[in-house]
């Protein structure tokens, strides 16, 4: 799974989109790396971090991890329940968490912030049948 079906993903999650904002074009707030909307609030912005294969037969890859993380930004904290939202839509689509970072204040910003990180496995004999 790459980063454009993971915003895909998040975006078809109606909890999770009832959280947040649209753009004047009607897009709900989730951006792969960077928002074109800058005072967007709450957003999400989703970075993948690390692509591997972990299991391998025939010489050929069998099994690929992809790592993510997804910062949530806000104005106002309300990062817990957009957090609860994106744990139940990944949780629910086979992702796992790996780690999430306390909830931090950015006081020149006025933003809050938190990061979550989570991991997805992929299994490549399934998509070549």
């Amino acid at each position: 799974m790459d980063c454009s079906t993971l915003v895909d993903l998040l975006l078809a999650d109606g909890s999770l989109t009832a959280l947040l904002p649209a753009d004047p074009t009607g897009h709900k707030a989730v951006y792969q790396i960077l928002s074109p909307q800058a005072e967007l609030f709450p957003r999400l912005a989703v970075f993948e971090t690390a692509r591997e294969y972990t299991a391998w037969a025939d010489d050929a890859p069998t099994l690929e991890r992809t790592a993510y993380r997804i910062d949530i930004y806000a104005r106002e904290n309300v990062l817990r329940g957009v957090n609860a939202a994106l744990h139940r839509c990944l949780s629910g689509n086979g992702f796992r968490r790996l780690a999430q970072v306390a909830d931090d204040y950015l006081p020149d910003e006025a933003i809050y912030v938190k990061s979550v990180h989570y991991e997805y496995y992929e299994d490549l004999l399934q998509l070549e049948g």
